[in-house]
């Protein structure tokens, strides 16, 4: 072999070196064989449009609560709050536990239709939970919409509900959008 062809094979080398990943990327992306990244990284149900509750005051504290500047998790529930809506009480409580010193940007907020439904045992067990008036019960259950007890709302810090965890969902995909949210957002 000459001078010339083993420079030849060389430059080759070398040039296949750079283009053969890049060919090999490409191949992965665009062929449809199961390797190409999901759309979506969310573990819950993107409302989409999102719906926006009111900035009224959720209780008559001062200051008073309501569904701005912090995320909130949200528990709808009918006028008596069952083992599945108890659960998902539970579970945000546990969240915001996680939260560690992330815990000031998170309220959990339980949302019955009937005040009653926040029995002494519940209330006790989490002390945490704010229960909202009459009057704001009345303005944010519209907004939720229709839910299943045990159903967990994400609302953002600008009185969106964005996000559904439907009944019975794992705690951990609640933490792992939760500190993706809180990482990447500035607001709340």
């Amino acid at each position: 072999m000459n001078n010339q062809t083993r420079g030849r094979l060389i430059l080759l080398g070398i040039a296949a070196a750079f283009a053969l990943p890049i060919a090999t990327a490409m191949f992965f992306y665009f062929s449809d064989n199961g390797w190409r990244p999901g759309e979506y990284t969310q573990r819950g149900v993107l409302i989409t449009p999102p719906r926006t509750l009111s900035d009224t005051a959720l209780t008559d504290a001062q200051p008073a609560p309501q569904f701005r500047e912090v995320w909130s998790l949200v528990v709808p529930a009918g006028r008596n709050c069952d083992d599945v809506c108890a659960d998902a009480l539970d579970k945000i409580r546990q969240t915001r536990r996680w939260l560690g010193p992330k815990i000031t940007r998170m309220q959990t907020v339980f949302l019955p239709t009937d005040s009653a439904a926040l029995t002494p045992e519940l209330a006790a067990r989490h002390p945490q939970l704010i229960t909202p008036g009459d009057s704001a019960r009345a303005e944010a259950r519209p907004v939720i919409g229709d839910y299943t007890n045990g159903d967990i709302f994400l609302v953002d810090p600008f009185g969106n509900v964005m996000m559904l965890y439907p009944a019975g969902t794992d705690m951990g995909d609640i933490r792992k959008d939760l500190g993706h949210l809180l990482k990447l957002s500035t607001i709340g």
